[in-house]
C-alpha cells in the first residue's frame, strides 16, 4: 500500500511541475534589437489590422513552412523562435509545432499553449494530460507552446500575467504567427486562435482574451486556474501562506530567481504583518480577469510617464504607485464577447478552488459564448500537504491502483477525467467543433450544458447548474432545538475544529455546489465587543479583536467516526461581528445515516502561520445560519429533508 501511495504522489507531483510548473530553463535577460527595430507587414493579408502593430524581427531554427511558397511543407515539425519584446527588449521564446499534415486549402487554426507557473514550454509533441500537443498536431492544428516572461528561455520578471507586460508579449507572439505563418485558417477576416493549458498556463488564455484589441481568442481549455488572485491567495483578508510561500520558492527555483522582487515583498508583509497591504492586492487584482469584468476594488487607469505624481514602493524600489498608495495601471477594463470555453477546475484545490471557475464561468456565459464547467480529482491539492490527501487516497486504492499501471502518464490521464469524460480527449473534440466544424464535442463532453462534478475519483454527477447556498442549518449546540451559544478558539487554541452539528441524513444524496453562510462572531462575554480597539501593533494586533476563523463542511461517515473535512476546503473569516459570504464549493457523495457538521478551526494548514495573533480573542461566541446546496444522488433535485433531518436529529 505504501508503494502504491508513493507511485500516486510521484505522479501527482510529476504532472502538477507541468500545471504549475515544469522543465526548467536558463533566463534570457535581454536579446540584441535589430538597427531599425521594426519590421512592417507587406502583404495584404485578412490579418492585416491584426499586423498593423509594429513587428520586432525574430530568429527561428527552421525556414517557416508555406502554402503561398509551396515550400516546408513536409509537416510535423517543431521549431524554436526567439523575438525581443517590443515593451522592453526582453526575449520572447517560443516553439512552433506544425500540423502533422498540411492542408493548404483547408488551412489550420492556431492554439496557444501554455506552461505552469515556474515551468517551460514544451519542445516536444507530447500526450500531457492538461495540455496535450500530440493530439492537436495529428488533428490538423498549429501550436505555440510559450516560455511565458521570466519561464525557460524567455527574458524580463515573472510578473503573474501583468496586463503591461506578459499582456503585451502575448498580443506580439500571435501578431508574430499571423505575419510568418500562412497556413492559419481564418473566419470572417479573424484568425481562428484557441488556447489550453493549465495553472499559470490556464491564467494566460484569460488575459490574452481580454487584452488582445482585435479579439482573436475563438475558443479556450483553460485548467485549474484563477479569477480573482485577492480571493486566491487573501480570502477573507487572510494571506494563503502556505501557497505564498510555495509560489515563491519554486518560482524563484525554476527561473533562477527570475520573481519580480515586489512579489516577494508582499509575502514578507503577509508573513510578518498578517496581512497583505493594499497596494499589493491592487496588483493582485490587476492581473486577474476579475479586474477586467468586475473590478471590484476600483482600479483607475492612470498616467505613468508623470513621474512627478508617483512614488516608488519602499521595500522594492520597482512598483509604481500613486502619492495616495495606489498601484499604477494602463490597461483598461474590457466587455466579454462571445467566445468558446471548456473549463476545467479540481474540486479540492486549495489554490484556485471551484469558486475561481464558477465565477469566470458566469461571466463568460452571459457574454454569449458557449461555456462548460468540469471538474475532477487532480488539482494544486497533490502539492499542499492535508490530511484529506490521504483520506482520498486510502478510500479510492482499487481507483488508483487500477489507474496507476504505468507510471506516470496512464495514472495522471485517468486522474484528468470527469467520471467517464476525458479532460484529453475533450479538448481535441472541442476544438474540432468550434474551430474546423468538425464533428461533435457533446459525444465526448456527455454532461451537455450541465456542470460535471467529481464527488471522488471514477466517480461524477451532472447538475442542470451550480447550486449556491440551499437547505439552511441553524448554528447551535443544543440537539433539541433551542439555542445554544457556541464558542470556537482561534490561534494555536484551535488546531483541532470546533464541530457543530447541522443535519443527519435519512437517504442517499450528494452536496455539490457552493454553501453560504452568515455567521456573528463576538466574544464570549458580550461587554467585550465594545472595547476592541481601532489599531494596535502592527504583529499582534493586541485588544483589536483581530479573530480568525477557518470554516467548512464536514461529514462523518455513517454518523459514527471522526470527521472528514469535505473536500479539504476551509474559507476564512476574519474580525467580529456578521460575516455573509459564500464558503468554498464542494462535492461529495452522501448516504444514508450521514451526518454533516460545520467545522470552525482556528488554523488550517493551507493558511499556515495565518491565523490569530491577539492573545485577547482567543475564545469567540458564533452564531448564524449555514445554507448547504444537498441535491438528490442524480444531483437534478434538491434533497428533501424531513424535519427530524434537521439539526435535532443528532
Amino acid at each position: 500500500m505504501n508503494n502504491l501511495i508513493n507511485a500516486l504522489l510521484i505522479s501527482a507531483t510529476a504532472v502538477m511541475l507541468g500545471a504549475c510548473g515544469g522543465e526548467s530553463g536558463s533566463t534570457v535577460s535581454s536579446t540584441e534589437v535589430s538597427s531599425n527595430g521594426t519590421e512592417q507587414a507587406s502583404d495584404s493579408t485578412p490579418a492585416d489590422r491584426a499586423i498593423s502593430r509594429p513587428l520586432t524581427e525574430s530568429t527561428s531554427e527552421l525556414a517557416h513552412a508555406s502554402c503561398e511558397q509551396g515550400s516546408d511543407l513536409t509537416g510535423n515539425r517543431s521549431y524554436r523562435v526567439e523575438m525581443p519584446s517590443r515593451l522592453d527588449g526582453a526575449a520572447i521564446v517560443f516553439q512552433v509545432f506544425e500540423p502533422a499534415q498540411f492542408d493548404c486549402k483547408t488551412e489550420h487554426p492556431l492554439i496557444l499553449q501554455g506552461h505552469g507557473f515556474s515551468g517551460s514550454r514544451s519542445t516536444e509533441a507530447d500526450d500531457d494530460p492538461l495540455a496535450p500537443i500530440a493530439p492537436l498536431v495529428a488533428a490538423g492544428f498549429a501550436v505555440i507552446s510559450i516560455d511565458q516572461r521570466g519561464h525557460g528561455e524567455s527574458g524580463g520578471t515573472i510578473r503573474v500575467m501583468d496586463p503591461d507586460f506578459e499582456g503585451e508579449d502575448l498580443v506580439q507572439i500571435v501578431d508574430w504567427a499571423e505575419s510568418h505563418l500562412d497556413y492559419l485558417k481564418y473566419r470572417d477576416d479573424n484568425l481562428l486562435l484557441g488556447g489550453i493549458g493549465g495553472s499559470y498556463g490556464g491564467g494566460f488564455q484569460y488575459l490574452l482574451y481580454n487584452v488582445d484589441p482585435d479579439q482573436r481568442m475563438d475558443a479556450m481549455v483553460p485548467h485549474i486556474t484563477w479569477h480573482d488572485l485577492t480571493y486566491s491567495l487573501n480570502p477573507g483578508n487572510v494571506t494563503k501562506n502556505y501557497w505564498l510561500a510555495f509560489l515563491s520558492l519554486a518560482g524563484d527555483g525554476a527561473t533562477g530567481g527570475s520573481m519580480d522582487p515586489y512579489l516577494r515583498s508582499t509575502l514578507i508583509n503577509g508573513i510578518v504583518q498578517n496581512h497583505v497591504p493594499d497596494v499589493a492586492l491592487d496588483f493582485l487584482h490587476y492581473h486577474s480577469p476579475s479586474y477586467f469584468w468586475q473590478n471590484e476594488r476600483g482600479l483607475k487607469l492612470l498616467d505613468s510617464g508623470n513621474s512627478q505624481e508617483y512614488l516608488l514602493d519602499p521595500v522594492t524600489g520597482r512598483i509604481p504607485v500613486t502619492s495616495d498608495g495606489r498601484y499604477v495601471i494602463k490597461t483598461p477594463q474590457t466587455d466579454p464577447y462571445p467566445v468558446d470555453v471548456l473549463m476545467f477546475q479540481g474540486m479540492r484545490d486549495s489554490l484556485f478552488p471551484f469558486n475561481d471557475a464558477w465565477e469566470n464561468y458566469k461571466e463568460l456565459k452571459a457574454a454569449g459564448g458557449d461555456v462548460r464547467l468540469l471538474t475532477y480529482p487532480f488539482s494544486h491539492h497533490y502539492l499542499s500537504p492535508n490530511a484529506g490527501l490521504i483520506q482520498e487516497t486510502l478510500a479510492n486504492l482499487g481507483f488508483y491502483g487500477e489507474a496507476l499501471p504505468d507510471i506516470p502518464k496512464a495514472g495522471l490521464n485517468t486522474l484528468a477525467n470527469c467520471g467517464d469524460i476525458s479532460a484529453n480527449q475533450a479538448a481535441v473534440a472541442w476544438f474540432n467543433e468550434k474551430l474546423l466544424n468538425r464533428g461533435n464535442a457533446d459525444n465526448v463532453i456527455t454532461t451537455g450544458n450541465q456542470i460535471c462534478y467529481t464527488l471522488a475519483p471514477g466517480d461524477a454527477v451532472s447538475t442542470p447548474d451550480v447550486t449556491v447556498g440551499g437547505e439552511s442549518f441553524p448554528i447551535r449546540y443544543d440537539l433539541v432545538g433551542n439555542d445554544v451559544q457556541v464558542t470556537a478558539f482561534t490561534g494555536v487554541s484551535g488546531l483541532l475544529p470546533t464541530m457543530v452539528p447541522l443535519t443527519t441524513l435519512d437517504s442517499d444524496g450528494v452536496i455539490a455546489g457552493i454553501p453560504t453562510a452568515t455567521l456573528n462572531v463576538g466574544s464570549p462575554l458580550s461587554d467585550l465587543d465594545a472595547r476592541c480597539l481601532d489599531e494596535s501593533d502592527p504583529i499582534f494586533a493586541t485588544g483589536t479583536c483581530d479573530a480568525i476563523l477557518f470554516v467548512g463542511v464536514g461529514v462523518i461517515k455513517g454518523g459514527a467516526g471522526l470527521p472528514e473535512l469535505i473536500d479539504e476546503q476551509v474559507q476564512p473569516v476574519r474580525g467580529f461581528g456578521q460575516h455573509t459570504f459564500e464558503m468554498t464549493g464542494v462535492a461529495e457523495r452522501l448516504s444514508n445515516g450521514d451526518k454533516l457538521v460545520l467545522m470552525l478551526y482556528g488554523q488550517h494548514p493551507t493558511f499556515l502561520g495565518a491565523f490569530s495573533r491577539d492573545l485577547a480573542a482567543t475564545a469567540v461566541s458564533v452564531s448564524g445560519e449555514v445554507a448547504l446546496p444537498l441535491l438528490t444522488s442524480d444531483g437534478q433535485q434538491p434533497l428533501m429533508l424531513s424535519t427530524d433531518d434537521q439539526a435535532g436529529a443528532f
